[in-house]
């Protein structure tokens, strides 16, 4: 087992310690800049290159529509979002009309039309561009723009996640053609480091390692925002980036990954923390092209080994529960009685085991073939609940016969790409604790379907069954609520007996900021989706 020994009780013991009860003298903040701390430093100022969502990508970019704090999908650079209701989607489903905005600009100054999200969606399906995924964008057969304010849309065939996919903060934003379009590929450019977004700021400079310095973008089609710099900055190490709020170094923290952090944050003077769910959740990967976790008998033992609810709860502090986080994957289509929590039942566990052809030997360690039942589980480094969590995963999995060995690497490496070495998508697991993001509808075929597996999107357990992409299939091609419910609910049963992910729990957003801060909300969409409209005092 390799690990550092940095314990939750630590790190609530540095963090108190740093300062008194009473609070901390820091610096001064002048109401035009806002400090953010983040764990987790992009690849590339570029979305369209980040693996998964720039999560504050609504800072710089603008997109066709976004979710508000309310769960309502509103138009950010679109008017509205197209439903059959409007006639933005036609009755066969095969056309989807976009109303653009008069008035907007890039942060050069540069007139956005419907072109350029042609180009988007162009540059997104273009094989020479490596984007991590090219879900729902695929399905465009394609995009046209018959005026500067139009766009529309032919899908190959229906596709009902698509309005809340392409040009979402879950898939890509706006590109600017005039310039990108000169380029081969947008993979080395320097727009990577220092884009041109329409979003309510632009980028200053990006300082890598450290952090990406904006300011407001006085083109932004609301007028420029009143908070005119926003530095966003980087402290991998949680401890830190609390001593920073508490001193007032840092104005904010923004997604914090250690949920434990929650109680800590709210006893902060001055400090305004939240734990907003959202639709993400908390899981334990199975690698089911391991020779070992190929098994799904092998799965479902080493998920009926561990206490959830104890777990969770243990880990993360009280801030996270350990129950139906399936509502956090499938939302409207969840059907708790199908994709049921799984139970802790370890004498199941040891029978099916047992009928795996895995025997205990003598020292109480299984063995096949000779060969020990022996897991590697990974998980990302600085986060002293996530290792709590996988310590106590390690010991419940023990008491079976398996031999768990953790093993962390840094957020940046953990997430990474599979031609960037990354162990998540490259593979390199029997079991990973990691919690994500499948998006804002209850289609899941970025997660299951075999033609997502990496290097080919975020199919993280390598699962493949027939079965799985007919029902995913079938759930996509209408936009009759009623008949993808029907269609997710048999694959939340297969899923359930299959095991290619245990759920662990529906995750939170978790963010602080400063009491001074004024009209910040989280929605769907992240922190920033309104960042516009926000005031310091």
């Amino acid at each position: 087992m390799r690990f550092n020994a940095f314990s939750a009780a630590a790190s609530a013991a540095i963090f108190l310690g740093a300062c008194t009860v009473a609070g901390c003298a820091g610096p001064q903040r002048h109401t035009d800049t806002l400090v953010i701390d983040q764990q987790h430093e992009p690849i590339a100022l570029n979305p369209a290159l980040e693996n998964g969502p720039l999560e504050w990508g609504l800072i710089l970019f603008q997109y066709l529509v976004k979710f508000d704090d309310r769960g309502r999908l509103i138009g950010d650079a679109a008017i509205e979002a197209p439903t059959l209701a409007n006639g933005g989607i036609s009755r066969d489903g095969l056309t989807v009309t976009y109303h653009l905005r008069k008035g907007l600009r890039f942060s050069d100054g540069v007139p956005l039309t419907a072109k350029d999200c042609v180009y988007s969606i162009n540059a997104i399906n273009d094989p020479a561009n490596n984007v991590q995924s090219r879900y729902a964008y695929d399905r465009v057969a394609l995009a046209e723009a018959p005026n500067a304010y139009t766009l529309v849309l032919h899908l190959k065939r229906p596709f009902a996640p698509l309005v809340s996919v392409v040009m979402t903060p879950q898939g890509f934003p706006i590109l600017p053609e005039h310039a990108l379009v000169k380029y081969h590929n947008f993979n080395r450019i320097p727009f990577d480091d220092a884009p041109i977004g329409s979003g309510p700021y632009r980028v200053v400079r990006w300082v890598h390692g450290e952090e990406v310095d904006m300011e407001a973008n006085p083109y932004y089609y609301q007028g420029p925002p009143k908070i005119s710099h926003l530095i966003v900055r980087f402290v991998p190490n949680g401890t830190t980036a609390m001593n920073q709020l508490r001193t007032g170094e840092a104005d904010g923290i923004f997604n914090d990954p250690n949920l434990g952090d929650y109680s800590m944050l709210r006893s902060v003077s001055g400090i305004d923390a939240t734990a907003t769910l959202i639709d993400a959740v908390g899981a334990l990967i199975f690698n089911t092209q391991d020779p070992i976790t190929s098994d799904a008998r092998v799965r479902q033992a080493l998920s009926m080994a561990i206490d959830v609810p104890s777990m969770v709860t243990k880990a993360y502090r009280g801030a996270l529960d350990g129950h139906e986080p399936g509502r956090g994957l499938f939302m409207w289509a969840y059907d708790p009685k199908v994709y049921t929590d799984v139970p802790y039942d370890p004498a199941a566990a040891n029978r099916l085991l047992d009928e795996a052809g895995w025997k205990r030997g003598p020292d109480g360690v299984r063995r096949k073939d000779g060969k020990p039942l022996d897991l590697l589980l990974i998980l990302q480094a600085n986060s002293p609940y996530e290792l709590v969590a996988s310590s106590v995963i390690a010991s419940y999995e023990h008491a079976i016969g398996a031999v768990v060995t953790l093993k962390q690497y840094q957020v940046t490496v953990f997430a990474a790409p599979v031609d960037l070495g990354g162990p998540v998508y490259g593979g390199k697991f029997q079991m990973a604790l990691y919690p994500f993001t499948d998006g804002d509808d209850p289609d899941t075929t970025d997660q299951f379907a075999c033609k997502n597996v990496p290097p080919h999107g975020y199919n993280k357990s390598r699962f493949c069954d027939p079965r799985v992409d007919a029902l995913l299939s079938q759930g996509q091609s209408t936009f009759d609520q009623a008949r993808r419910r029907e269609a997710y609910v048999q694959l939340e049963g297969i899923l359930r007996e299959a095991m290619p992910i245990m759920l662990l729990y529906q995750q939170r957003q978790l963010n602080a900021f400063t009491t001074r801060l004024h009209g910040q909300t989280t929605s769907l969409s992240g922190a920033f989706w309104n960042v516009a409209d926000w005031t310091l005092q």
